[in-house]
């Protein structure tokens, strides 16, 4: 590599003298990247935690999207929109199926994708709602940023952004972000629309109280004003939703995409609606040359289906959840240097106290170091790296910032500070948890579904082995109810030996129930049981709703779903028993991302053979029963946390476990595996259940999880 000490202060140089001053970088010169890295023209290595505004979610130059241009660019590049592609349709309908909305129009940057949504909104007031034309009024909050054109700055209330530039775009009134009282007192008579980040990003990462946007969506509704999300930042994936306002739980009229669209390669945005709002457009209307151009479309074409093929949107979630602890810990060790710290998903804020730190300063200093991030209004530093980040690039990241503020003039000595815990577990107090257990009075090995089933050498032993499961199983009720356990217990029916293993039954969340479909014949019965059961539980109230799955989707219940709520997402298995498309159902119950592990070892059929979630977040897992990509997606969000299961232990389903506290009930544990345990502050609970391992189950497998 050609490196020369002045390179990069020659080119910054160059940028200077013949680049608009609009821009004031950081002093790097980036010359490669890949992935979560990049490297300056003197062969420095960063770690990117900035992600270029978010443009940068599938990380620098992904493979299968850098080919997916390589192809197109081999065809057609641009042709206008004066004729047809063979792109654009198939895009479109990707986007609008992922979205949830009737049509979009594709555009180039974001503010020409808020342009788009302003001339809608205001053609739709005149149009529909029937104001006089050029008079249709816009809400914006104050503090937005939207773009930088002149009709978007006139609806910025953000000075440095409107100074000397106008006269100003009439038709914008402003309220406060989160007071619904300032949205009332801004409405008039005139009002066609409300334009609003779901999170204000350049702000410096601002959430909205709870409840506003389900305020914001009932006032809309009542006043017949349209509803318009601005996610050109915060969309596809960034919080650990698909789209942000998906953790309001509303629908917005309109949607605005932009950055992360073009998949890190091309600027490519949408203007999202139903047919209702998009038919106020014509022909002639509204256009642009390269908006919806053939190359733009394939490669956000390949940016979706690799988001979703990479399950982006979980791991955003997962991560985040690490990311916001380990910056809050930051927090609390420099009380006098960080004010806050909030945000949601892989978007996090930082605000610094100005009177001891300059943020511009820290960024710097972050860069010399060798993590790039960006400052925002003065005093928020920004981490918003990109979807593929790792636990462990995280840390290394966090670990740079902290060194960077304990370096810094006058930071004195940090604070001790407990080892970060996510939000969702610090929180929680412990509860008494809730199990379902069904008697094995049928129980027997009469038929083989998978490879631990095998009759001929049950029929022998049939009396000898069913006291053995009698024993074990009221063994494990006992222990469960030592442990300060509620067990709740549903009726065994003749003919159905397996009912014994309730987890398969359902997954319930929260008090919802995704009921089970059952893959094979042998199990079927299981279903009516299990939805009888869970009637009588709704009507104790012990749940609130009963869920169904799609006709021939098959999914095993806990068996192959684990609720992870020290990441807020919940991991599911599929392959052998369920079916990948169960995760779609499974989140939408769940209300959280679901993260799905491909099972390759016909031994581990169900996930919860081959993985336990401890209270801690730690994971006990068999490397053999994932496919290389699975278990890379448990390394990259688990880290240090993922705990390989010896083969012993895995051999004996020792996976197959339920974590109560500090108690892992267990059917096996290894010396090597009790050692590993107590290192980690957890106590083996072992429950002699070698009977129902010949059917391929243990402790998990025996107990569904109802809640607490």
């Amino acid at each position: 590599m050609d490196r020369h000490p002045i390179r990069s202060e020659l080119l910054i140089e160059a940028e200077r003298q013949h680049c608009a001053p609009n821009y004031q970088p950081i002093p790097v010169v980036i010359e490669r990247a890949l992935d979560c890295h990049v490297w300056d023209v003197d062969g420095k290595r960063y770690l990117d935690m900035m992600g270029a505004y978010s443009a940068v979610s599938h990380g620098h130059l992904h493979p299968r999207i850098v080919a997916a241009a390589q192809r197109q660019l081999g065809r057609v590049a641009v042709t206008s929109r004066a004729y047809h592609g063979d792109t654009l349709g198939p895009f479109l309908q990707k986007l609008c199926a992922l979205a949830g909305f009737e049509q979009a129009l594709p555009m180039n940057t974001g503010a020409e994708a808020v342009e788009t949504a302003i001339k809608a909104a205001r053609r739709w007031g005149h149009q529909v709602r029937g104001l006089p034309d050029g008079t249709a009024e816009i809400l914006v909050a104050r503090q937005n940023f939207h773009g930088r054109t002149t009709t978007v700055i006139s609806a910025s209330s953000e000075p440095s952004y409107r100074a000397g530039f106008g006269p100003f775009t009439p038709g914008f009134r402003w309220f406060d972000f989160g007071d619904m009282v300032s949205v009332r007192a801004a409405t008039t008579a005139s009002t066609c629309a409300v334009l609003v980040e779901p999170v204000q990003g350049e702000a410096g990462i601002v959430l909205p109280p709870p409840g506003f946007f389900a305020a914001l969506r009932a006032w809309c509704d009542a006043n017949r004003i349209l509803l318009i999300a601005d996610e050109v930042q915060s969309g596809l994936g960034r919080t650990g939703r698909r789209f942000a306002f998906e953790h309001e739980g509303i629908r917005p009229d309109a949607l605005i995409l932009g950055k992360a669209l073009g998949g890190g390669l091309l600027p490519v945005s949408a203007f999202l609606a139903d047919r209702r709002l998009m038919q106020v457009f014509s022909p002639g209307s509204h256009g642009s040359t390269f908006g919806g151009n053939a190359l733009a479309a394939a490669v956000a074409h390949e940016a979706l289906r690799v988001m979703e093929d990479e399950q982006l949107v979980a791991r955003s979630a997962a991560l985040g959840t690490h990311l916001l602890a380990r910056l809050r810990g930051v927090q609390t060790q420099w009380p006098a240097l960080v004010r806050g710290v909030r945000g949601r998903g892989l978007w996090v804020g930082v605000e610094l106290d100005p009177a001891h730190a300059s943020a511009r300063e820290v960024v710097e200093r972050m860069a010399q170091a060798g993590v790039l991030s960006k400052e925002t209004h003065e005093t928020v530093i920004r981490f918003a790296p990109p979807l593929t980040i790792t636990r462990a690039l995280i840390d290394e990241g966090v670990d740079r910032f902290a060194e960077v503020l304990a370096a810094l003039p006058g930071a004195g000595a940090p604070r001790s500070a407990a080892a970060p815990q996510p939000a969702a577990a610090a929180a929680a107090a412990p509860q008494r948890p809730r199990l379902l257990m069904s008697a094995p009075e049928h129980f027997e090995v009469s038929y083989a579904i998978n490879p631990w089933m095998q009759p001929d050498l049950w029929r022998p032993d049939d009396a000898t082995l069913r006291r053995h499961a009698r024993a074990g199983w009221d063994a494990l009720r006992a222990t469960y109810e030592g442990l300060g356990a509620a067990v709740e217990t549903m009726s065994p029916a003749a003919g159905l030996p397996d009912m014994v293993f309730t987890a398969n039954a359902a997954v319930v969340i929260d008090r919802q129930v995704l009921l089970a479909r059952f893959r094979h014949p042998e199990r079927q019965g299981e279903e009516a049981h299990g939805r009888a059961l869970f009637e009588q539980l709704r009507a104790r109230r012990l749940v609130d709703r009963l869920h169904v799955l799609p006709e021939g989707v098959c999914f095993e219940g806990n068996g192959d779903a684990v609720v992870d709520n020290t990441r807020g997402i919940c991991w599911m298995g599929y392959g052998p028993r369920s079916d990948r498309r169960a995760s779609e159902t499974l989140q939408e119950v769940a209300r959280r991302p679901v993260l799905a592990l491909e099972l390759v070892d016909p031994r581990f059929y169900h996930l919860d053979t081959c993985l336990s979630l401890l209270s801690g977040g730690e994971l006990l897992a068999v490397k053999r029963a994932f496919s290389p990509q699975g278990w890379q997606q448990l390394q990259d969000i688990a880290g240090t946390q993922l705990v390989e299961m010896p083969e012993e232990d895995a051999l004996q389903l020792a996976a197959n476990a339920v974590c109560i506290g500090r108690d892992l009930v267990m059917g096996h544990c290894s010396a090597t595996l009790r050692q590993l345990l107590q290192e980690r502050g957890y106590r083996a609970q072992v429950v002699p259940l070698d009977a129902f391992r010949r059917s391929g189950g243990s402790a998990r497998c025996l107990t569904l999880e109802l809640g607490t």
